[in-house]
């Protein structure tokens, strides 16, 4: 477990073994909360949202395997 100070200016300096762990980067943003046991929760936020989106949509199937299936359904019916 780690210690840190709160600066009077309202600044937390995460220390740099944790940092390093959670592959952190100064820039870095995040979403700050408080837990029902009141414990404060820093989240990092994605540093690219759009890449952060990747996948979030898929379902079960995938629209290219659906694709890839009509077309040799195609393919089968033009052969004979």
């Amino acid at each position: 477990m780690a210690t840190t100070t709160l600066s009077e200016k309202g600044q937390v300096v995460i220390p740099a073994e944790l940092r390093s762990q959670a592959r952190l980067r100064p820039g870095d943003r995040f979403d700050v909360s408080l837990d029902s046991a009141g414990a404060l929760v820093f989240r990092p936020l994605p540093r690219d949202p759009l890449l952060a989106l990747r996948g979030a949509f898929a379902g079960p199937r995938r629209l290219t395997d659906d694709l890839l299936a009509e077309r040799r359904q195609e393919r089968v019916r033009a052969d004979g």
